[in-house]
């Protein structure tokens, strides 16, 4: 009897046995299941995928027209950071200037060995990137997309900081120029180059202003750059030469410039218009250099309160005329609004100076000035700048009177004081600057003995005893402009009256 029954439990559990372990089957196959199990990727909107997609598409085409540009030179003295063996920068396209208010600015330092970036524009071999990349270089090295080097011929035009390397390649990927007028703020912008060496390098951004005016670099090597493109598209060491893009792919400036404390990318970056790029780049083919109208005067963009007192909605203030040039010769004058030039609209310093630039030389147009309230149109010969290297347009900064304005000054008439500071013939009125008392309205203007003040707060200076009487009746914190003579230029300067 009990064997039976310690049989029979024993069957019980025998029976139990198959159910037990197919249970354990079937649970062990729930946790594998589970464990394998993954969750559904992300499901990013329509709008996100066809934005991704227009990157790569931009990617795809832009890649194979990006070239790396190595530029080697032999110098005979130690480069900006020191051998470039201990330089952190090496490759980096810049060198360090100041700028407005303390901020610091990089361009090309002169090494054995840089390297920058550049964009083929032509499939015969022509690539576009900026001058201070190949700028003293004695061989240039261009290394394509796909891994082959050539050497390069280089035409070179410092004063728009562009150049051409010719490589003897043909059938090779190019990139196409856009209408960079018709760029705008908040669009997208697209930097393609070699960043700290690392080529094939795209960052992504949006165009932060227009018509942006630097003057960049120091000494011999300083440019000034009308009209850049800033963008927060990220510019490191190496990008300078390489191209900015729109959404669409089409090249709407090369770059040139960063604005950074560090050496590093902190979001502003700027880059010469495509159209400039244009413009130089069929010039250097054609010519071989760049060939500039001139008119012999300085712009300045009007500010608001200007365009108000003198009734015009745009244009540009004559800051200063030089003697014995297309535009002293017309009757251009030291605070003319000139508001049209060859009958086309004028918005701007940059827009005027391209437009002028543009213009060849021995050409008559008529500009559109405001004078006295009144519209006056004078024809002009556009001439060819005196240094085709390099022409700069020096305007100075602003003038006062001992006391309020912080000058001493004497009349023009005087012969001992048109020997001593041998004054132009053309001068006959207005009172000379013998001295300049330091931290006064003069002197953070830049005023200088020497200076003939002949006009101030748009009255007349006739002679020495005119001066303070119009001082005394300027207000204090007012700024007031002051029309003077400084060797052979009449320039209109800015004080800011203490």
């Amino acid at each position: 009897m009990e064997q039976k029954a310690q049989w029979k439990r024993w069957g019980v559990r025998a029976a139990a046995l198959p159910v037990i372990i197919a249970a354990g089957a079937i649970a062990f196959s729930l946790i594998r299941g589970h464990a394998g199990q993954q969750n559904p990727p992300v499901q990013p909107p329509a709008q996100v995928i066809e934005l991704q997609t227009a990157f790569e598409q931009v990617a795809e085409k832009l890649r194979p027209a990006v070239v790396h540009i190595q530029s080697r030179r032999t110098v005979s003295r130690p480069t900006l950071f020191g051998d470039d063996d201990a330089n952190p920068f090496q490759g980096f396209p810049f060198e360090f200037f100041g700028g407005p208010g303390g901020r610091q600015f990089r361009m090309m330092p002169r090494r054995a060995v840089s390297s920058g970036s550049g964009v083929i524009v032509r499939s015969d071999g022509w690539i576009l990137t900026n001058d201070h990349v190949v700028q003293g270089a004695d061989r240039v090295v261009v290394r394509l997309h796909d891994g082959r080097e050539f050497t390069g011929q280089v035409k070179r035009d410092f004063k728009s900081d562009l150049a051409l390397v010719k490589i003897d390649a043909t059938g090779l990927p190019t990139a196409q120029l856009a209408d960079s007028d018709k760029v705008k703020v908040g669009q997208w912008s697209i930097a393609f180059g070699s960043p700290f060496g690392l080529n094939d390098t795209m960052t992504v951004g949006i165009v932060s202003s227009l018509h942006r005016n630097q003057t960049i670099g120091m000494g011999a090597n300083q440019r000034y750059y009308a009209s850049l493109i800033q963008t927060d598209a990220s510019i490191n060491p190496g990008n300078s030469g390489g191209p900015l893009v729109d959404i669409y792919g089409r090249v709407i400036g090369i770059n040139v410039a960063i604005e950074s404390p560090s050496g590093g990318n902190v979001g502003i970056g700027f880059a010469i218009p495509s159209n400039t790029a244009r413009y130089v780049m069929e010039q250097l083919i054609t010519r071989g250099k760049v060939v500039r109208g001139y008119l012999g005067l300085a712009p300045r963009s009007l500010e608001f309160d200007e365009k108000q007192r003198l009734g015009v909605k745009e244009g540009v203030l004559v800051a200063s005329v030089q003697d014995d040039t297309p535009a002293s010769r017309a009757g251009i004058q030291v605070e003319d609004v000139i508001i049209r030039y060859n009958n086309q609209p004028v918005t701007g310093e940059g827009a005027f100076r391209d437009m002028v630039a543009r213009t060849e030389p021995g050409t008559r147009v008529p500009i559109t000035i405001v004078r006295g309230g009144k519209e006056i149109t004078l024809n002009v010969t556009v001439g060819e700048p005196r240094d085709t290297v390099a022409q700069r347009d020096n305007i100075p900064a602003a003038g006062n009177e001992r006391g309020k304005l912080g000058v001493a000054v004497q009349n023009a008439t005087e012969p001992q004081v048109r020997e001593q500071f041998k004054l132009n013939e053309n001068v006959r009125t207005g009172a000379v600057i013998v001295e300049v008392t330091p931290g006064s309205p003069a002197a953070n203007a830049g005023l200088q003995p020497g200076d003939v003040i002949l006009r101030l707060n748009g009255q007349e200076v006739t002679d020495a005893a005119k001066l303070p009487e119009i001082v005394r009746s300027i207000k204090e914190g007012a700024t007031v402009n002051a029309v003077i003579r400084r060797g052979d230029q009449t320039m209109l300067v800015p004080i800011e009256m203490d």
